[in-house]
């Protein structure tokens, strides 16, 4: 028998007290693996939610190519946007370099519910001390990738 400080002595727990806690435990251990086989159906749900979006998209999808031709002597840096007509919401690459002397490609996907045949669209080369150059464009019935070229001194 274990003594405490104060003198009184542990108290055993009765029979019926023991097959009450084992009732409650077995209640809290269902109740978790429920939540977690709902967590984790859910969970596998959206995923697999998120993969046949991802397919069904990657099939219609509009590629504009944008060249940007630096006939200077110097490198220039910039920012290329383009943008679907009546669109808000830009497609943008930032703190691009455009080598003196060449052309670089710059490709941008749309879906094509954003981007209808016949839809017209606008690419912008934004650089040096806030130098704008555009091309304007349209997407065509043919299936290919439409290109632009923006030509910055």
């Amino acid at each position: 028998m274990k003594l405490f400080f104060d003198g009184s002595s542990v108290k055993q727990p009765t029979s019926s007290s023991i097959k009450k806690m084992n009732s409650n435990f077995k209640v809290k251990c269902l109740y978790a693996m429920t939540l977690i086989i709902l967590i984790g159906t859910v969970a596998i749900f959206w995923g697999l939610n998120d993969v046949n979006a991802q397919t069904s998209q990657n099939s219609s999808v509009f590629k504009v190519i944008v060249q940007v031709v630096n006939n200077g002597n110097l490198d220039e840096q910039g920012t290329v946007h383009v943008t679907m007509d009546g669109s808000r919401s830009p497609h943008v690459l930032n703190n691009q370099m455009f080598p003196a002397l060449q052309t670089t490609s710059f490709t941008f996907e749309f879906s094509s519910a954003e981007a209808p045949v016949g839809k017209g669209f606008v690419a912008e080369v934004v650089y040096g001390d806030d130098e704008h150059k555009r091309a304007y464009g349209t997407n065509t019935p043919s299936k290919s990738p439409e290109t632009v070229a923006i030509t910055i001194p």
